[in-house]
């Protein structure tokens, strides 16, 4: 999994903004729009915000399998109409990048029930029957909340299970991410943003379907606590729980820098015994930033 862009809904550099993190040449403080990729054994993408397009150029991201939607906020979708290029069956060729080439089923993209309805509301030209000329995207909205642990999606050899969450009062759906490796045993990435709380049953989904959590990757906002997001402190108070192998914070605000934030982290590990050890044994837990390539 490559994480494309790891900063909160602003996106950092925040615009007209000259603090010391927005300025900085550091580029792990430069910061796009949440969202994350996995190139292999599949080809899954998770959001697809406002700079996806960005994203996509800078990753080499040529070609979709399926795409998941955590929730329908502008930071994690409004990048939709740049899928079109993979969403037609014969639109992905670089030959043809205007094709409106109708045939193929189009490109799945999994949510919770809420924002696929959301979804189809908001942007419903995707879904009308258009006249000849201009291009969309071609997608099956689907609802994921139904799949369960005991039935995980399958894309390719990547299986796929749903986490619910809660963004303030707002469903979120975090997804576990698994592949067994040539050795039978499943290696597995909880992906966890834009949350403020996790239950016990979802730890409970996690901890029992993960194999080996290899990463966690979780909202962390910042310092300070806030109405919907995790704090630092709140984040690895939930890792903790779920004993991962490896933690990495994201949609990080513009408050401290990259380096600031591993320091934060490292003063607080002393609070929580599981993530330490995983610290002391030379894994990561710390903030993520963009580019940062997780392998199970």
């Amino acid at each position: 999994m490559i994480l494309t862009g790891t900063g909160t809904s602003h996106g950092i550099p925040v615009i007209g903004c000259g603090c010391p993190v927005c300025t900085s040449s550091d580029p792990k403080d430069t910061r796009l729009r949440c969202s994350a990729y996995i190139c292999e054994p599949s080809h899954i993408l998770v959001d697809v915000g406002p700079e996806f397009r960005i994203q996509a150029l800078t990753y080499g991201i040529q070609s979709l399998d399926a795409v998941f939607v955590t929730h329908s906020h502008a930071d994690h979708l409004h990048g939709i109409d740049d899928l079109r290029i993979f969403s037609h069956t014969k639109a992905s060729d670089p030959a043809h990048p205007d094709s409106t080439e109708t045939e193929g089923d189009g490109l799945k993209m999994y949510t919770t029930s809420a924002a696929a309805q959301d979804i189809r509301h908001r942007f419903d030209y995707i879904f009308t029957p258009m006249k000849e000329g201009g291009g969309k995207p071609k997608i099956q909205v689907l609802s994921a909340q139904h799949i369960r642990p005991e039935s995980p999606l399958h894309i390719g050899r990547i299986e796929a299970v749903p986490v619910m969450i809660a963004h303030g009062s707002l469903e979120d759906m975090g997804i576990l991410f698994s592949e067994r490796k040539p050795d039978g045993k499943k290696h597995s990435i909880a992906y966890l943003t834009d949350c403020n709380e996790i239950s016990a049953d979802a730890v409970k989904t996690v901890r029992n379907s993960c194999g080996t959590l290899d990463y966690l990757v979780i909202d962390g906002l910042r310092k300070e606590p806030h109405s919907t997001h995790f704090s630092f402190a709140q984040a690895l108070a939930a890792a903790e729980k779920m004993e991962p192998r490896n933690v990495c914070l994201t949609h990080i605000t513009h408050d401290m820098k990259h380096r600031q934030i591993c320091s934060y982290v490292q003063e607080l590990l002393k609070d929580f015994p599981n993530l330490r050890k995983q610290s002391e044994n030379g894994c990561y837990i710390g903030p993520a930033f963009d580019g940062m390539t997780l392998e199970c």
